[in-house]
């Protein structure tokens, strides 16, 4: 069973053997290279199978490229009486044309007992490749990790098996086209410039096929390191978005008449602090697999919204969002870690302005407010106009996502960061009339 939210050790541990799985499942690819269909679906069953500790798994491949569809039905070598687990293969078969979706969530147990729960998965566009189902004997089957794995597991096999069938057909075609190369040339041998002609379409036809196998390498390459690269993106983007911006702030004044070099130093100045914040949050990253504790110093936190807002310029003026402030005087210093407490800032307003994207009937603004909370914790908040959540609580868990490709991360790690400063993140939303997003902060002893 997941652990709960209000067990850190237990959450800690649950994401690390996620992130140790999903580590292993993109590391699949490397035993699918140049390999056939076949052996892509053994690889990938026999991984599922012991990674989950499922009970059964099944996949069918409908097209292979010009091969045979593909029927596999592996089970947990504990389990006894193989024959009648076989008949899980006959009774799914019935539901291969209907939409994964609709699949009943559990099928009756051929051995007896309880009923088997079941996650069906569709391959492909559409379910253009085929279907593969997981299922388990366990009543909470798939639990969240277990659902996001095979997710992943599905969209990977996808990919690969899409590109197995891409490959095949480009073989194909390439045959096709040097029989038919082969016999035009034999018919015009006489006429030199048919032959010419000829030689040129096929060039051309060899250079497109060399462009189309370099697309789907780069298509194939990008799937594979998706994930790594949204989760530092998470954690360097401030640093390196300010360090852009101060570079062309210092281009322009050097490039004024008469060059302000004045200006243009203290620009410089800039990159050289954002390059060492760059360098903090590597050493951050590094730190946090072995559990060291932040470095909090004193912070005025409306200079960290301000700093945040300039990081988000660019964005808040290409997706025409009205940004207002109302920064309270007279701050108490809080005590945290600079580049954590920006992030922390730079998703929640990141979040906003991404909220309102569906917005087209009303003006999109986003409003910040800092003020003195209490004597003893400053309070920031941050209002969106988009369409709202409908559950305020969720939004905090790891991998809980409203958006399309959303990873689940961005608002789970502001509740990280907010726990490791002693202070409280919490949301509140009326549907259709956004969101607000609000946290305060201890004050510097």
């Amino acid at each position: 069973m997941d652990a709960q939210p209000g067990d850190p050790a237990e959450e800690i541990k649950r994401l690390q053997r996620c992130i140790n799985d999903l580590v292993s499942l993109l590391a699949l690819p490397a035993l699918w290279s140049g390999g056939e269909p076949s052996q892509i679906v053994h690889t990938l069953l026999d991984a599922l199978l012991r990674m989950l500790q499922l009970d059964f798994i099944c996949i069918w491949l409908k097209d292979t490229g010009g091969q045979a569809p593909i029927e596999m039905v592996w089970f947990n070598p504990s389990q006894k009486q193989q024959a009648q687990w076989r008949e899980i293969g006959e009774i799914l078969k019935h539901q291969l044309e209907a939409d994964p979706q609709e699949w009943p969530p559990m099928i009756p147990n051929p051995s007896g007992g309880g009923d088997l729960s079941i996650l069906p998965l569709g391959l492909g566009v559409q379910r253009d490749i085929g279907v593969i189902v997981a299922g388990s004997e366990r009543a909470d089957f798939p639990r969240q990790t277990e659902r996001l794995l095979l997710s992943v597991a599905a969209n990977q096999a996808s990919l690969w098996l899409q590109g197995a069938r891409l490959l095949s057909e480009q073989k194909h075609v390439a045959s096709e086209l040097d029989r038919r190369v082969a016999q035009r040339t034999a018919e015009l041998a006489a006429a030199n410039e048919e032959l010419r002609r000829e030689n040129t379409d096929r060039t051309r036809a060899e250079e497109a096929l060399r462009s189309s196998q370099a697309r789907l390498s780069r298509a194939m390459q990008t799937a594979t390191v998706g994930e790594f690269a949204a989760a530092i993106a998470h954690e360097i983007n401030q640093p390196l978005a300010a360090v852009v911006a101060n570079g062309q702030a210092c281009l322009r004044w050097l490039a004024a008449e008469p060059p302000g070099i004045a200006k243009a130093q203290e620009a410089a100045d800039r990159i050289v602090r954002d390059g060492k914040e760059t360098a903090v949050v590597v050493r951050r990253i590094r730190a946090l697999f072995k559990q060291a504790a932040i470095c909090k110093i004193e912070l005025d936190m409306n200079e960290v919204i301000g700093e945040v807002l300039h990081l988000l310029a660019g964005e808040t003026a290409r997706k025409r969002v009205a940004v207002e402030t109302d920064l309270g005087q007279d701050l108490a210093p809080v005590a945290g870690d600079r580049v954590q407490l920006q992030q922390l800032v730079f998703n929640l307003l990141l979040n906003g302005i991404e909220a309102m994207d569906p917005v087209a009937d009303r003006p999109k603004e986003l409003f910040i407010r800092s003020k003195q909370h209490n004597p003893e914790t400053v309070l920031v908040e941050v209002r969106d106009s988009g369409v709202g959540v409908k559950d305020s609580d969720k939004i905090f868990e790891a991998f809980f996502t409203t958006k399309e490709n959303g990873m689940g991360m961005g608002l789970a790690i502001c509740r990280s960061i907010i726990d490791a400063h002693h202070g409280r993140l919490w949301a509140t939303s009326a549907e259709g009339s956004g969101t607000t997003f609000s946290f305060t902060l201890p004050v510097q002893a």
